[in-house]
């Protein structure tokens, strides 16, 4: 037993010994404060919309998860188009799953990141998966070097569920940049997507939304399975087409009470969305039926709510993004993207412009080296690697044994 001790106590310090190897290679960047969008025109990310084009999607789901995933992907996606889906993207985790590839809009996708703070990206249009990560993540820097490593690897880059990342303070969410799109899901209180979003929004940082139920299981629909999904407006099916649609902001997310969920039919006959436009510095939502509709501004601040079929708000000198939600009595809501202030009326964009912190990188790393000799050194120590003794503190039958003593030691 106090052999087995030793050997985890290794095993321990050699997965941290790993961590500290791979902060080596992290600078230690230098933040720019965020600034709200300025700009006398308003981009309007529905202007491209097509009422004929509206797709019903789920880009993030897994079907190689076991024992939670037992199902095979032509089960998994006959179970959503079953439901009315038109797109249906796996996306296991470090695994790229070609399976049924030829299937229209199949993106070739993955959910990257295994670290214990639960911080994941989403990478579309991937062509393989990048096992780059940091175990123990604990650092802005650290955060902001995984998103500009992907960014490239990526036709688009999203942050998943953001609330439910550990150890991490929503501010920080007013800092990271390099991302394309930020995933609503059907989590409420701290886990709340729409908040994190706030936060990158009223810095500056523009995004727009995906809406995915990150589902385990097709049987599980009080949790996750089609609690949340995405309408799409794209002309056809073409990955490309797809990819700059989300990334363009033509789209908006759904999410559907467990309540409804638990139906036989869970989708049958839910609210949708009848209309989007923006004209004259006003915006207009009208819906399929009445709801609550509700326009947020600057730092999730609730500027209009009424109550109806129809709902408007009017851009003001001092809005700097507006978006809308459409909340109904039986508790689907509907999430649209948001209008900016910019200059010219484009999209913004979402880069990050590394700007390195030399002394403190350089600081960094001579203290990471430290901490890296020193559980080394405690290694060698459990181990008994010490003065050409080697493990003879685990097997004694190994250890050396002591000289006989000559005749004339033995004299008196």
């Amino acid at each position: 037993m106090i052999t087995f001790g030793k050997y985890l106590l290794l095993l321990l310090l050699g997965l941290l010994l790993l961590c500290v190897i791979s902060y080596l290679s992290v600078p230690v960047y230098r933040f720019s404060p965020g600034a709200p969008f300025t700009g006398d025109c308003i981009y309007n990310p529905y202007a491209q919309t097509d009422s004929a084009s509206w797709r019903k999607a789920n880009f993030h789901c897994h079907q190689k998860e076991k024992p939670q995933c037992n199902y095979t992907v032509d089960q998994m996606l006959e179970t959503y188009y079953r439901n009315g889906y038109d797109i249906a993207s796996i996306s296991d985790h470090q695994c790229l799953n070609y399976e049924r590839s030829d299937r229209p809009g199949f993106i070739p996708t993955y959910e990257h990141g295994y670290g214990v703070n639960g911080y994941h990206q989403l990478v579309m249009g991937a062509e393989k998966v990048s096992w780059r990560e940091f175990p123990l993540m604990i650092t802005q820097s650290q955060m902001q070097y995984m998103l500009a490593w992907l960014r490239p690897q990526s036709k688009a880059l999203v942050l998943n569920h953001p609330g439910k990342t550990k150890l991490i303070d929503l501010s920080i969410y007013g800092w990271l940049r390099g991302y394309d799109l930020l995933e609503i899901n059907p989590e409420q209180g701290r886990q709340r997507s729409d908040q994190y979003w706030d936060t990158a929004l009223s810095a500056g940082i523009y995004s727009t939304l995906i809406g995915d139920d990150d589902a385990h299981s097709i049987t599980n629909r009080e949790s996750w399975f089609q609690r949340c999904f995405t309408m799409v407006n794209t002309p056809t099916l073409d990955p490309d087409d797809i990819i700059a649609s989300l990334k363009r902001g033509a789209a908006y997310a759904v999410v559907v009470p467990h309540t409804l969920n638990r139906r036989d039919n869970p989708h049958a006959d839910l609210p949708r969305m009848e209309s989007i436009s923006f004209e004259r510095d006003t915006i207009r939502i009208q819906t399929d039926r009445p709801a609550t509709l509700r326009f947020i501004g600057q730092h999730g601040t609730l500027l209009h709510e009424s109550f109806g079929t129809e709902g408007q708000y009017r851009f003001t000198e001092q809005d700097t993004y507006v978006r809308g939600e459409a909340r109904f009595e039986n508790g689907v809501i509907l999430y649209f993207n948001p209008f900016v202030r910019t200059a010219d009326g484009t999209r913004p964009e979402n880069i990050f412009t590394p700007v390195i912190d030399y002394p403190l990188t350089i600081l960094s790393h001579i203290l990471w080296l430290i901490v890296g000799f020193a559980l080394a050194a405690v290694m060698f120590r459990v181990a008994g690697v010490s003065g050409k003794r080697l493990f003879y503190r685990w097997h004694p039958r190994v250890a050396p044994h002591p000289k006989p003593k000559s005749d004339t030691d033995q004299l008196p």
